[in-house]
């Protein structure tokens, strides 16, 4: 009996306490089988707000006061720009996150001192393989579509993203703040737009909008195309990098800095940093991991696959973002808006 009151009081007391973690997230990018286990594990729950695009992510932000918000998943370079202006916690208070000195210090580099490294990939396309049956390789795949491909194409809503391919094909920066090379790719993207089907996120595209079917091929991150054979709920999509280059991108995780439940937070970032953790986890839902340890207990077919973990060669011909100045933040978006407005008004 003594035993049985034992138990009940532990349960009461453990309810007693018991907190939400809220993480601001793209949606289905943490697995929920690592939810479930560390949930019931601590005692504690996690709630997800997600966003489908970073403009939404950092308005949130922004009026994060709004809607409680303890960790979240974030850009490079979005990253170091809220941690300097006081969004995110500095790395110095994260020094009881032992596992934390697993991370591939490489990657460290690329989320600064207000953030850790989550997962990480490249950028490209993916492609329906029931409808393309000859594997893009090369970004003129999109910027010259066959006739075949009028209103099958899905790109971006994004200030850097969008402008990639174009900017990449000309042999010129992603990060590019050259006037004449931004309204050079403008234009390319501009003479596209009737072969254009959406500018929304094709994971959120598929899931809502009654013309999914036909997208039948994407602007992605690698990894995407997984998530959308999910929802297809049949092996049809693919992912490439194409040969003229990509963009190898880090997503951080960093603790807002006014959570209150910093303790629980760096309680969570200890156990999906734990290396069996991340490899289950990197490995559920297709990206890479910045862990070396976590690598070693993924599977050879996983590891195998280049659309997860590129080639030398890729990653020798790849870009990396930087923070661009405000001027050109400002002219990118005025050009995404427009090739949005003009694909509404087509």
């Amino acid at each position: 009996m003594q035993q049985i009151l034992a138990i009940l009081l532990a349960s009461l007391m453990t309810s007693a306490h018991a907190e939400t973690l809220t993480i601001l997230n793209w949606e289905e990018y943490l697995s929920e089988e690592i939810i479930k286990a560390w949930e019931d594990r601590s005692g504690h729950k996690i709630k997800q707000v997600y966003f489908d695009n970073d403009e939404d992510r950092d308005n949130i932000l922004v009026n994060h006061k709004d809607a409680v918000i303890d960790l979240v998943v974030i850009d490079e370079t979005a990253n170091r720009i809220f941690g300097k202006n006081g969004t995110l916690e500095p790395l110095t208070s994260y020094k009881n996150v032992q596992n934390l000195n697993l991370i591939d210090q490489g990657l460290q580099k690329n989320c600064g001192d207000y953030g850790i490294p989550y997962l990480w990939g490249t950028f490209g396309i993916s492609y329906r393989t029931d409808k393309i049956l000859t594997p893009p390789t090369s970004w003129d795949f999109i910027l010259n579509p066959t006739d075949s491909l009028k209103g099958h194409i899905g790109l971006m809503d994004d200030f850097i993203d969008t402008l990639a391919p174009a900017l990449i094909s000309m042999n010129k920066s992603i990060n590019s703040d050259n006037s004449a090379e931004l309204k050079q790719a403008f234009e390319i993207l501009k003479s596209i737009l009737p072969s254009v089907l959406t500018f929304e996120y094709s994971i959120s595209f598929v899931d809502a909008d009654e013309d999914r079917n036909e997208l039948h091929v994407a602007l992605t991150y690698s990894g995407d195309q997984y998530t959308l054979n999910e929802k297809a709920g049949k092996e049809i999509w693919q992912y490439t990098t194409l040969k003229e280059g990509t963009i190898v991108w880090v997503d951080c995780l960093a603790l807002m800095q006014d959570s209150q439940r910093k303790d629980i937070a760096y309680n969570f970032l200890n156990y999906l940093y734990n290396p069996k953790v991340a490899a289950e986890n990197s490995e559920s839902i297709y990206v890479a991991s910045p862990i070396k340890a976590a690598r070693a207990l993924q599977s050879k077919e996983f590891l195998a696959d280049e659309s997860v973990y590129p080639t030398p060669q890729v990653m020798n011909n790849a870009q990396r973002y930087t923070i661009l100045s405000p001027a050109n933040t400002l002219l990118r978006n005025r050009i995404t808006s427009s090739l949005i407005k003009s694909h509404e008004t087509q």
